[in-house]
């Protein structure tokens, strides 16, 4: 997003109104400690809607009664400010269509109309930058899960793109503002490709719903899988069923036809049970023949269980065995080595090797020893996969036993059912209506399955993917950003005085991690690089090169192109130390830092910072000349007069200097001719 400061300031408890003036391009604010150069970055973050006030104490403070900050984007001015008041819920937000009187602002100008609750000023600065998204759940499960929605992107996360504070700008831990936080960090990084615009709200709703014909696929295929699954068993029972009616009835139900067939089609043949008419051979001795098998089947059944059992009692003993084996074997540890030296007799003084071949054999039974403590542990993990695969054999022989005791007390069960007056046609008319039941179910199963039509959910989330790809191609958008951002700090970084030569910064898209590749795909990390001057400039390189990037995608990026830069120079001259009321001494700086010894430094400490400087002015120059535009930099620094050679004039660059007494964010002098004037007034 195109935009810029135009002013900041603050209005003291007395409506005067101190402020700086901004423009596009490189802004300097320069001077001695504690005039309130790093206040400036604190007034911004508050004013755009910190929850905490985080202005440093001293003269400001004291003085403040309102902060403000002037945003400019293309013709729209927007105002924004807070009450000095630490547990403020409200801030200002007004657009401006006048041109700002900031010299006579006061008060009287931040209406008390123009105060919103702080939650809806984040939102409305988040449209003011074009962040229009409300919801950025990819899954509406997740929501359940949670209980709530993650809710819509902050122009808050957006914050971490455009800060280096003081404290962060040569952090060796740490490279974003606010990352301390696991859940901020996550939320940025996952909202970047909304900030870089690769998205709108239409992809966060077509994930939803290609995430719900996903769930649903498979909600189909489970219950596709579950059916083919039961579909072995519900054949078997029909065969038995089939059978059980034919030992009864004398008569074969279907014959020749298998039962797979009438599962297959279940309509078909309900329909022909409803029409069978059943016909009972009262000589028939099929039910013998049926009584015959299944009892045949069940011994042989019985005799495979016998043997089962028995192989599962060998195995158990040999557990058993296994065990106290471990236990004993414990308690003897691992010979090293047998005597090998070569014996001499005490009489003749005759060398001989005997003992050597004996020595030998020892050796080998020690190797064989030792061989058999290593695998004693093994052994009882071998027996184990054993015992449960024989385990399960006997749980299916059993499960079988069981169906066979079944059918056979059914045979059994006829006989009873005669004797108390049922009829043989009467109970074949109970198995017949067994099956029409079974096939009930089959029926009812295939039409759902009918219903589910899996081949036209697998449609829709084929052309679903596709549009997501055709229309964002998240992934690819993110490597090219990925490769934009890498080979820009590169660019950057080759002029910059890294102790890396040649450096190879590598910044991780997916997690927002930084590291330098070394030979052999080595990843040195920002915490393991070394000297503070590594980095400052990797933190120099990466944000330098995000503001590139964002400013690469014109109007499609959400992100103002400002960024703040809090003391750069503080690796080489603290900034601490400077006060001095004339001018920035860089000798005196690190004489007070190192004593004599700091001299010698100075001349390479301060080619580093002009050239980091100079780096800054032709990376903004570059994204002019690329993109039509300056994105804007503000430096607050005690680093001052550089000399950037030809192309560059410091003074140009400067917006406030404070160096002499009273100079600073807060115009003493205002201060105190207000308070002269007080009794006055009164």
């Amino acid at each position: 997003m195109k935009c810029h400061i135009s002013y900041l300031g603050v209005v003291d408890k007395y409506d005067n109104c101190h402020y700086i003036s901004f423009q596009e391009g490189l802004n300097i604010i320069t001077g001695r400690s504690s005039t309130g150069k790093s206040a400036i970055i604190e007034i911004f973050d508050y004013c755009t809607g910190n929850g905490e006030n985080t202005v440093p104490e001293g003269v400001i403070t004291e003085n403040a009664q309102f902060y403000f900050v002037v945003l400019v984007s293309k013709d729209t001015q927007l105002v924004v400010g807070r009450n000095q008041s630490e547990n403020t819920t409200k801030a200002f937000y007004k657009i401006e269509s006048e041109v700002l009187d900031v010299d006579n602002l006061s008060m009287d100008y931040f209406g008390e109309e123009y105060f919103i609750p702080l939650n809806d000023f984040r939102v409305e600065l988040g449209h003011f930058c074009g962040l229009n998204i409300s919801e950025t759940d990819e899954d509406k499960e997740s929501i359940d899960f949670r209980g709530q929605k993650k809710g819509r992107p902050s122009f808050r996360n957006m914050i971490s793109f455009m800060l280096q504070h003081q404290n962060l700008i040569a952090n060796k831990h740490s490279l974003f503002y606010r990352f301390d936080e696991k859940e901020k960090r996550e939320r940025v990084i996952e909202e970047f490709k909304i900030f870089a615009g690769f998205v709108d709200q239409q992809y966060y709703l077509l994930c939803q719903h290609l995430k719900e014909k996903r769930k649903q696929l498979e909600q189909y295929k489970t219950a596709n899988f579950k059916y083919e699954a039961n579909k072995k068993e519900i054949v078997q029972e029909i065969s038995d069923l089939r059978d059980n009616f034919y030992a009864i009835s004398g008569k074969e139900l279907f014959p020749d036809i298998p039962s797979e067939s009438l599962l297959n089609a279940p309509k078909l043949y309900i329909d022909k049970l409803e029409a069978y008419e059943i016909e009972v051979n009262e000589v028939s001795n099929e039910y013998k023949k049926r009584y015959v098998q299944l009892s045949e089947e069940k011994n042989s059944l019985l005799a495979k269980r016998r043997k089962a059992t028995i192989r599962l009692e060998r195995i158990m003993s040999s557990i058993e065995y296994a065990k106290n084996y471990n236990k004993e074997i414990d308690k003897y540890k691992p010979v090293s080595e047998a005597i090998r030296a070569d014996v001499e007799c005490p009489f003749c003084h005759h060398t001989t090797n005997v003992t050597a071949t004996e020595t030998n054999k020892l050796t080998d039974a020690i190797n064989w020893l030792n061989s058999e403590l290593q695998k004693s542990p093994q052994r009882l993990d071998s027996f184990l996969p054993q015992k449960k695969e024989v385990e399960k054999e006997i749980a299916d022989i059993d499960e079988k036993i069981r169906e066979l005791n079944n059918n056979l007390n059914v045979i059994l069960k006829t006989n009873e059912q005669l004797e108390k007056n049922k009829s043989l046609e009467e109970q074949s008319l109970k198995i017949k209506l067994k099956i029409e039941n079974v096939l009930e179910w089959s029926l009812k199963e295939s039409l759902n399955l009918a219903h589910y039509n899996i081949e036209g959910v697998q449609k829709e989330i084929s052309d679903l993917e596709q549009i997501l790809f055709e229309r964002y191609n998240i992934e690819g958008k993110l490597s090219e950003a990925e490769n934009f951002i890498n080979k820009s700090m590169n660019e950057i970084g080759g002029k910059l005085d890294f102790e890396y030569k040649p450096i190879n910064l590598h910044f991780d898209i997916k997690t927002f991690e930084l590291y330098h590749l070394k030979e052999g795909n080595k990843k040195v990390y920002l915490r393991s690089m070394g000297s503070g001057a590594n980095w400052l400039y990797s933190h120099v390189c990466l944000f330098l090169s995000l503001l590139r990037f964002f400013s690469s995608l014109g109007d499609k990026s959400l992100v103002p192109t400002i960024l703040f830069l809090d003391q750069p120079s503080q690796v080489y001259f603290p900034a601490v130390i400077d006060s001095s009321t004339e001018k920035f001494d860089a000798e005196k700086l690190k004489e007070k830092e190192k004593g004599e010894k700091g001299k010698d430094e100075v001349d390479d400490d301060m080619r580093a910072v002009t050239n980091l400087f100079l780096q800054i002015a032709d990376v903004l120059k570059s994204i002019k000349k690329q993109y039509g535009f300056t994105p804007q930099i503000i430096i607050s620094d005690h680093a001052d007069n550089l000399n950037l050679g030809e192309n560059y004039t410091f003074e140009n660059f400067v917006r406030k200097r404070w160096r002499k007494e009273g100079d600073g964010l807060i115009n003493i002098d205002k201060v105190k001719t207000s308070i002269d004037m007080e009794p006055d007034q009164m």
